[in-house]
């Protein structure tokens, strides 16, 4: 009798963590699919966001917000515009860097020329 109340209760005991172990499971799956869903939701949120923001830069959106506001922009002149090649972009910054640790006298002197530059 001993051997058989001592199956039972080992039987009872496994079924009770079988049971408990599933139970767990079901709740990590609905937990994954409520994450799998916001994730959904998220991703197409960002879809739409990008998409308004594309639309949002759109030179037609633009326009039409400048005429409702009543801003009249025209392109520039072939004299208004500079054209800097990244070369003497990386120059610019090293005179930069250069000035910025140079006494005042440099500064003015170079910034002349750098300005006699714009110039031309």
């Amino acid at each position: 009798m001993k051997k058989f109340l001592a199956i039972l209760g080992l039987t009872v005991m496994a079924s009770l963590f079988y049971v408990s172990q599933e139970v767990e499971a079901v709740k990590i799956g609905y937990t994954i699919r409520k994450q799998e869903e916001s994730k959904t939701q998220l991703l197409d949120r960002s879809r739409a966001l990008k998409y308004n923001i594309a639309r949002l830069k759109a030179p037609n959106t633009l326009e039409k917000r400048l005429i409702a506001q009543k801003i009249n922009l025209q392109s520039p002149k072939t004299w208004q515009t500079l054209v800097i090649s990244p070369a003497s972009a990386q120059k610019q910054a090293m005179t930069r860097s250069i000035l910025s640790n140079g006494p005042i006298l440099s500064k003015f002197i170079v910034g002349t020329a750098q300005a006699e530059a714009k110039e031309s």
